[in-house]
Formats: structure tokens, sequence, C-alpha cells
């Protein structure tokens, strides 16, 4: 899937990045297109049916799932932008000037769209400077503890409180497929979520049902909030589901990390996933 091989930029900086599979790229965005639609219709057969109710919290929940499933599909898909290495954070920068006009502008769309590219460059462009196994898992443990701290005690929690706008700002309009509501992502989310799709690319780990499954604990975590009526933070469903889904991998590369290194400066190695 990806050959691990270090690279400098101009600066002479170290970075990793994989030389992507495009193929199972575009397998992976078929199989989200393909969940998306086939939910889609699925919602819309039922209705027509009169099997779901058009204002239960079901029919609620379908929605918002379609809508995350939207926004990490368009994330998972831009896992090819590793390629451009540290010109990631000129496109950070570049999408995050498009959002505060399209917020200025009141351009919705457009406003998610760009918001989403920028949190999936910064997530992306953070992976590829993760110089060892033990720095990703270390960042999924702590995110576990920081969002939980952060939501019910810390400043997620005050900004919340305070209804000031900068709820808007740092978050994503999700879209929602056939129901009357607003449903918001923070962005900080889609940032770790496309730093563990960068990561499982850059350490070899399984691309494609990382990208899924960490859909999954966005949903997970979205049924519990609707179901509880309260804020639910979503990273730490994210790492757990993300070291669920790779936890032999990770143990593996923990435990070759020293081997590894020394391999990379030999010219880097190669493994299909």
């Amino acid at each position: 899937m990806a050959r691990l091989h270090p690279d400098r930029d101009l600066k002479g900086i170290p970075i990793l990045t994989p030389r992507l599979s495009y193929s199972i790229e575009l397998r992976s965005a078929l199989i989200f297109a393909g969940l998306l639609v086939a939910g889609t219709a699925a919602q819309y057969a039922l209705l027509a049916m009169g099997v779901l109710d058009p204002d239960s919290d079901t029919r609620l929940i379908i929605s918002f799932a379609l809508g995350l499933g939207t926004v990490c599909a368009i994330s998972s898909s831009l896992a090819f932008l590793m390629n451009l290495r540290h010109l990631l954070l000129l496109l950070t920068l570049a999408a995050g000037l498009v959002a505060a006009g399209s917020i200025a502008l009141e351009w919705n769309a457009l406003e998610s769209l760009a918001k989403v590219i920028m949190a999936t460059s910064a997530g992306l462009w953070i992976a590829m400077m993760l110089t060892s196994i033990s720095q990703v898992l270390l960042i999924s443990m702590l995110i576990i503890v920081v969002d939980i701290w952060s939501v019910f005690l810390g400043p997620t929690k005050k900004m919340v409180e305070s209804g000031g706008p900068w709820i808007e700002y740092l978050t994503i309009n999700l879209p929602v497929f056939g129901a009357d509501a607003a449903s918001r992502l923070g962005a900080s989310d889609i940032i770790f979520y496309a730093l563990f799709v960068g990561s499982a690319l850059i350490w070899r780990l399984r691309r494609t049902t990382t990208a899924l499954t960490l859909t999954v604990s966005f949903i997970a975590t979205m049924i519990v909030g609707v179901t509880l009526d309260i804020g639910v933070p979503a990273l730490p469903l994210l790492a757990v589901f993300f070291l669920l889904t790779n936890g032999d991998l990770l143990y593996i590369r923990f435990l070759e990390e020293p081997d590894e290194r020394r391999g990379r400066r030999g010219g880097g190695h190669d493994r299909d996933l």
C-alpha cells in the first residue's frame, strides 16, 4: 500500500510520505460511495413504505449518520494529498481563508467543504510529522482524556455555554439528508480522523477498514448524543476504534520500530494492504 521512505523538504527537515496505491484509494472511495447511496436509498424506501416515522429520533439518526458518512468519505478520499508533503500547510491556510470568506458571505456549502479540506490537510500533515509508532499510540491515548475533559469541564464546555460565534467558526455544518434539523461536527474531530487515516497509510495498517471504522465511531457517538440529548466528545471513541482496528499491527510495529528506522535508511519497505 505504501513505501516508507525518508525525505526532506527544502529546509532539510526529515518527513515520511507514503507512495499511495491509487487503485486501493479508488476502491476505498467507491466503498464509501456505495454505502452512502445504499443508506440514502434505504431511508427513502422506508419512508415511502411508512415503516419509518419522519418525525422520529430514528429518522434523525439516519439523516445525521448519512451526513457524517459524507464528510468522512470526502476526508478519506483526500488522503492522496499526502503527496504534497509540506505544501499541505499552504493548502490548509488556503482552505481556511476560503472558509472564512464563505462564513462572511453565508455560502454554507462552500464553508463546510473548505473546512473539511482544511482539517483533513492539517491532519495528514501532522501524521507525516510523527516519526515513530510510539507517538501515534501516545496521541491515541492522550486525546481520549483531553477531549473528555474539554467537553465536560474545559474550553469546549465554556464555548458551548457562552453561545458565542466560535462554535460556528470551529465546527463543520454537516449535510442532513431528508430531515429538518442541523448537525455540526468539530473541525478538530476531522483533523484527528485524517491523522489516523494518514497514520494507517504511513505505518502500513488497515487503510480502508480504518477509515470505515472511524466513521462508525462518529456515528456511534452521535447516536449516544441524540438519544441522551447531550453533547458527547467524539475523539475518545475515535481513538478506541483506531486502536481496536489496528491493535495487532500496532503492536508489531511497536516491537519492530528500531529495525524499521534502520530499514528506512536503507531504502524502505513495501507492503500491500
